[in-house]
């Protein structure tokens, strides 16, 4: 009799989902706050559906195991791991879409659903006025497509609710010694609300370097305030500044 090989077992599939009420937690105790005119950021997104975190370089290691290049989190997203930003921007676009001559089914049930929602929110609190009026239009256009589906013609879109789609722009060192910037761009997530006011809530963390996000660096090769930084008396007068330092080969003579 032949041996019988156990089944083989699927691996567990990874959560799609991160634990982002007790991420939040530890975010809030870690995160700064950058002033364009103080850090090198631009002017900060203002979007309720939007929420980010600025974490210092030196906690990046702790978010390691929520990394998974390929297969991130829908909820959760490390705009820049491993790569600490020493200049950020943010900028977005309007995005919308729209979908013509949607069938039969999908119309109804988004008539539904909208009916439903008016009902369910009756039970708890009074309509008003125009919500009252919105639930007798709706039953009405229900009725005239359920009876007449070709009465009318129909389409999808989100053009109206003006969805912005944020992304963020940053410099990083890419190497070692600190002389080589690159640049790099990631949209960023926002809570989506979808059918019945349900709210998919949705994280950012971007990682900042504190000490280069504080200061201007320069684009070329020159690096000059790295050389400027090994002066460490500093006279300014006006717009011009007198760096000076021991020299070595002096002190050596002497």
């Amino acid at each position: 009799m032949e041996d019988q090989q156990p089944p083989k077992t699927k691996p567990a599939k990874r959560p799609d989902n991160a634990p982002i009420d007790a991420l939040r937690l530890i975010l809030k105790q870690q995160a700064v706050t950058l002033t364009p005119m103080v850090n090198q950021v631009s002017a900060m997104p203002v979007d309720d559906s939007l929420e980010y975190y600025f974490i210092p370089m030196q906690y990046m290691k702790q978010y390691a195991p929520y990394h998974r290049p390929g297969k991130p989190f829908k909820n959760f997203k490390l705009v820049n791991f491993n790569q600490p930003a020493i200049s950020l921007s943010f900028f977005y676009k309007y995005k919308y879409s729209i979908q013509r001559s949607p069938t039969h089914d999908e119309v109804m049930l988004h008539l539904r659903n909208q009916r439903n929602e008016l009902l369910n929110r009756s039970l708890f609190e009074q309509l008003s006025a125009t919500q009252n009026e919105e639930l007798r239009q709706v039953d009405g256009l229900m009725r005239a497509f359920r009876d007449s589906p070709d009465a009318y013609q129909a389409c999808f879109s989100n053009y109206h609710h003006y969805y912005r789609y944020w992304t963020c722009a940053y410099r990083y060192f890419e190497d070692a010694t600190l002389t080589q910037a690159n640049s790099l761009t990631e949209h960023l997530l926002k809570h989506t609300e979808r059918i019945k006011g349900q709210v998919h809530e949705r994280v950012n963390v971007i990682f900042i370097d504190p000490h280069y996000i504080t200061r201007p660096v320069p684009n070329d090769n020159k690096f000059i305030d790295r050389e400027l930084d090994t002066f460490p008396l500093q006279l300014r007068q006006g717009i011009t500044t007198l760096y000076l330092r021991k020299n070595p080969f002096t002190d050596e003579a002497a």
